[in-house]
């Protein structure tokens, strides 16, 4: 797809990118009479920001690994940011990681996990889920165990929103292998991306949530969901 094959251009060799992502105007700043101060240059990933009644000044620049304005949809982004990220999971098992990154109401759950309708802007958790199993259907003399783990950092403590016990605090542990890890995380196998999505509803209502001005349902907490991948040769050049 030209998108999957513009997308090497943009995520490169280098191992952290950052992207930005604008949003439109919500209801609430509309009825306040807000005006949009940002616009971008989508060609040289550059966004500019003016400062409100400073009319002499010239827009404040800044530039990223990617753009995407109002009119892009998350199925474009993940085109080019996020799949290359899961393609080399599959096939060289690196880690990937997508974080996303705002102030409440900024639009990361909208990025991250979606809406229905239009399908163009589904989110890229459901779309990742989709591209794992649409691997593992088309791999040949290979098996695949596929595992999820979710988790909550609250007030500077993990939980795990999988858990028998949502508010038990967890904690973080080094090992010389594994790296940093979450003891006692849960893990649940999955074997459809009907219940990866079943398993993030889970963790999603057992979050922390609260009223604020910005956001009536906004999450007090961050959260990272991980999908766990062991792969098995089974063909005559097993690895």
């Amino acid at each position: 797809m030209p998108q999957r094959e513009k997308s090497q251009g943009i995520m490169g060799s280098e191992s952290v990118k950052v992207v930005v992502r604008c949003r439109p105007l919500n209801d609430r700043e509309k009825a306040l009479s807000s005006k949009m101060v940002l616009s971008m240059d989508l060609q040289h990933c550059q966004c500019f920001i003016e400062k409100p009644g400073a009319v002499d000044e010239p827009p404040k620049p800044f530039t990223f690994d990617g753009t995407y304005h109002i009119e892009q949809t998350t199925e474009q982004l993940y085109n080019e940011i996020a799949y290359p990220l899961v393609e080399v999971s599959l096939t060289e098992g690196y880690n990937g990681t997508i974080f996303a990154y705002g102030q409440t109401g900024s639009g990361k759950s909208f990025t991250m996990q979606g809406v229905s309708d239009p399908a163009a802007q589904r989110g890229v958790i459901p779309r990742a889920f989709e591209h794992i199993f649409e691997s593992i259907q088309c791999a040949e003399n290979t098996k695949f165990l596929v595992r999820a783990s979710y988790l909550e950092i609250y007030n500077e403590e993990v939980r795990d929103l999988l858990g028998s016990d949502t508010k038990q605090r967890l904690e973080l542990k080094e090992h010389p292998e594994r790296g940093v890890y979450v003891r006692d995380l849960s893990m649940h196998t999955v074997h459809s991306v009907g219940g990866c999505e079943r398993i993030v509803e889970q963790g999603w209502r057992n979050r922390a949530v609260g009223y604020t001005l910005m956001n009536k349902d906004s999450s007090r907490s961050h959260s990272i969901f991980t999908v766990h991948l062991e792969i098995c040769h089974t063909g005559e050049n097993r690895q």
